[in-house]
């Protein structure tokens, strides 16, 4: 058992004896203690916890987005390599095929159901638009050509055709950073790209920005 020694109301000291005390007091007493150290311990964690949670959501939401825009990104550039593939080729099934009068029936607010929708004679760059989540802006160009001019001012079979896409980025937790995602694609014409229609302001040329 513990002893008292000394009288605090006449100026002494108290002193406790613990030297007869028997296991279970001591056991008692590191139980104790042993509790008052992990209390402070947690709340030691939870500050620190506290402290680097927000750069830690800042870097997984980062590392998720960086992913999503990279994914955005991929898809365009299979978009844009299609569409110049389709462009070069003047025929992109099944909704426009080659020997069709016309495919202009759609502008950039058509919605993708119409567009998709078979045999429904869609602009090739409203197709390409359709087949990426992102909805980028779609341009199709031939360098050094003018679009639906005669002779040798026009886009001939063997003159390049390019498909560029471009679409805005944003992370979500930092709206004012933007950044712009872009693709791009160029082949040769192996036929006269008459379904493209060069009144379009989307069908650029001579000079492809």
């Amino acid at each position: 058992m513990s002893r008292v020694s000394g009288f605090p109301g006449e100026g002494g000291q108290l002193k406790i004896d613990h030297s007869n005390e028997g296991p279970s007091g001591a056991l008692s007493r590191g139980i104790h203690r042993f509790r008052r150290l992990r209390g402070d311990e947690r709340g030691q964690a939870t500050t620190e916890f506290a402290l680097i949670l927000i750069p830690l959501l800042a870097l997984v939401s980062g590392i998720i987005y960086f992913g999503i825009g990279l994914n955005y990104w991929l898809d365009m550039n299979r978009a844009a390599n299609q569409g110049a593939r389709w462009g070069a080729v003047n025929s992109w099934p099944p909704q426009c095929v080659r020997g069709s009068a016309s495919c202009n029936s759609t502008n950039a607010s058509t919605a993708c159901s119409a567009v998709n929708a078979p045999a429904s004679n869609a602009k090739l760059q409203d197709v390409i638009r359709c087949a990426v989540r992102n909805n980028p802006n779609v341009t199709i160009c031939y360098p050094g050509k003018t679009p639906g001019a005669a002779g040798n001012l026009g886009p001939v079979r063997g003159d390049p055709v390019k498909v560029q896409l471009t679409a805005p980025y944003s992370f979500f937790f930092v709206n004012k950073v933007r950044i712009t995602l872009t693709a791009n694609a160029t082949l040769r014409l192996e036929q006269k790209p008459t379904l493209i229609d060069p009144a379009d302001p989307r069908v650029q040329g001579p000079v492809c920005s």
